[in-house]
């Protein structure tokens, strides 16, 4: 749509899910409400300097991290190679120098060796079959053991920002990320929209008060496409 470009997963049924949009003359702009809401990440852990993101999709969270946050170093998780090369054909992701794409299963990637993070994005779906739940998100990621194994690729005070669609079983989902993690937040602008949930590793909670005092720091500081004090208003005391 002129110089906007989608990306969309079509299911058997027909129905088809948008999956990414970028304006291909300002990539770096956040365009789906979920993913801005993804970066509440910001008001609960100041320390981004190292990042995991589990299913690349377009690669818009990508840009907006290289663009606005050069200084952080992007590790990006995708299983499947199709979804790479269409990044890089049609949704403008390049090589950056503080990013790097790994095309793996992400179950496999965090037993693998390597550095710990200060924030892991949980944003991978599939093709709703037997496997996953009807949204996509493989069972294999939901319970007790994977949420170890991601805790275990933190650093201290470390988060994971998880995007969930609704679904039959969000509460099982919800109550077993709660009892994994010291701190749980809960952002959605609409009980129609994504939940967006982060698990935190520090024991001291954060007041919405002091999420609006670092997100009004973050409005002036940094000119993005979307208002941080309008993510921090999305802030939920329980679901």
């Amino acid at each position: 749509y002129g110089s906007l470009r989608q990306l969309y997963f079509v299911r058997d049924s027909g129905e088809e899910a948008l999956e990414s949009t970028i304006d291909l003359n300002y990539p770096q702009n956040l365009f789906l409400l979920y993913t801005q809401t993804m970066f509440a990440s910001f008001f609960l852990n100041k320390e981004h300097s190292d990042t995991l993101l589990i299913g690349l999709g377009g690669g818009g969270m990508v840009h907006f991290l290289n663009h606005y946050f050069p200084h952080v170093k992007v590790d990006a998780v995708e299983i499947d190679p199709a979804i790479v090369e269409i990044a890089k054909k049609y949704f403008k992701l390049k090589v950056h120098p503080s990013t790097r794409i790994f095309t793996d299963d992400a179950a496999n990637f965090i037993l693998l060796p390597g550095k710990n993070y200060d924030v892991i994005y949980m944003d991978a779906f599939l093709k709703p079959t037997s496997d996953t739940d009807s949204t996509g998100v493989a069972n294999k990621f939901k319970g007790q053991t994977f949420l170890q194994k991601l805790k275990s690729r933190l650093k201290q005070n470390g988060i994971v920002v998880f995007n969930i669609n609704n679904h039959e079983k969000m509460q099982e989902d919800i109550q077993t990320i709660e009892h994994e993690f010291a701190q749980i937040y809960f952002f959605q602008k609409n009980r129609s929209g994504n939940l967006i949930v982060i698990g935190s590793t520090n024991t001291n909670r954060i007041s919405q008060d002091k999420m609006k005092e670092i997100a009004g720091v973050l409005d002036k500081n940094y000119k993005v496409n979307f208002s941080f004090l309008d993510i921090a208003k999305y802030y939920l005391e329980k679901f």
